[in-house]
């Protein structure tokens, strides 16, 4: 099977991005870097009690893969249907760069 044949979903790689604010502060926003095709595969899903306002909160896991790219890093997010996702890790296996992510509060 080739690689292009798992790669059925659309995702977007977002970097965070600093900006003047034009009173002598920044500003931070995400920005997109790049949107590619890849697969999305969940690996986890958890839920814990939070001591705050008695609040439930849940996380999950997901592993994106997409085609090998040198300009992805850790600091970055997916943004995949609705869901944001925060780089966890990332790991280059041949021509797939497999990247680990969580999603918190869903």
């Amino acid at each position: 099977m080739s690689v292009a044949s798992l790669l059925r979903e659309r995702v977007r790689i977002e970097r965070l991005v600093a900006s003047d604010d034009g009173y002598g502060g920044r500003t931070l926003n995400w920005s997109e870097l790049a949107t590619v095709f890849a697969q999305v595969e969940p690996i986890y899903v958890g839920q814990s009690e939070r001591e705050i306002a008695d609040q439930r909160s849940a996380s999950a896991g997901y592993r994106v893969r997409v085609r090998i790219r040198n300009d992805v890093e850790a600091s970055m997010r997916v943004v995949w249907k609705n869901h944001i996702l925060s780089i966890h890790s990332l790991h280059e296996q041949g021509e797939i760069l497999s990247i680990l992510t969580y999603e918190e509060n869903i």
